[in-house]
């Protein structure tokens, strides 16, 4: 009779054991999941922001060729009023 209780007591220790061991294991695992779709999520975002600040600095660069350039032909322009 006692064998009994003793087979039944490691078996709910076995079982205690176990669960103590799975929760967090189960917690650490949607953790890993949530953060892994965070990290996709960002990844997105800075793959976004950098095709856009790519873009934009091609714009200002653009620009200030053109500002230059106006300059450059400006310069010309009162260089010849000046040297007449």
């Amino acid at each position: 009779m006692m064998q009994e209780w003793d087979v039944l007591g490691v078996i709910v220790v076995l079982i205690a054991l176990l669960s103590t061991v799975v929760a967090p294991i189960v917690k650490l695992t949607q953790a890993i999941a949530k953060l892994t779709a965070a990290m996709e999520h960002m990844e997105k975002n800075i793959d976004c922001f950098t095709a856009r600040n790519r873009t934009a600095h091609e714009r200002i660069w653009a620009h200030a060729q053109e500002q230059t350039a106006q300059l450059n032909d400006h310069e010309s322009r009162i260089r010849v009023m000046e040297e007449t």
